[in-house]
């Protein structure tokens, strides 16, 4: 892909996707088989409070995808929030992300949800220009914690 790719379709995401989306994975930092994506995306299609988008670009390739869920919480009125994006690397810049956000933005509204959020790591600076361009604003710092379940 070029910079130049342009997006042509957002879509649900479907488990033909799976392989595409493990190789976006990776250019996240977070590797994935196929097989693995598969299995996570059947999940998430069970859920009707998650969706998985991808933009596919003018050649039915998959230039980026994007994970968001509803939540509903005790302290505030229901929110989403984008719990993964990524773009191609070769097709950043071409609008692929925006699109992808203004798409979950709408998902989220179509759910009854007044709010979208996204967590970043403080390392990844060009996603929060990108956020910031998209409108969104800082909001807090907060420590995540994790234990592994075995």
């Amino acid at each position: 892909m070029t910079a130049m790719t342009r997006m042509s379709t957002i879509r649900a995401a479907r488990t033909y996707d799976a392989a595409a989306i493990a190789q976006l994975c990776a250019q996240l930092g977070y590797p994935a088989t196929r097989q693995q994506i598969a299995t996570r995306l059947a999940g998430i299609e069970s859920e009707p409070a998650s969706r998985v988008l991808v933009a596919e670009d003018r050649e039915g390739r998959v230039a980026g995808w994007l994970h968001v869920a509803a939540r509903a919480q005790l302290t505030e009125d229901p929110s989403a929030e984008i719990l993964g994006l990524v773009v191609e690397e070769s097709a950043r810049g071409a609008g692929i992300g925006a699109a992808l956000v203004r798409a979950a933005e709408e998902w989220a509204r179509s759910q009854g949800c007044v709010r979208i959020r996204v967590r970043s790591r403080d390392t990844r600076e060009r996603a929060h220009a990108f956020y910031e361009r998209e409108g969104y604003a800082r909001n807090k710092v907060q420590l995540v914690l994790h234990k592994v379940l075995q």
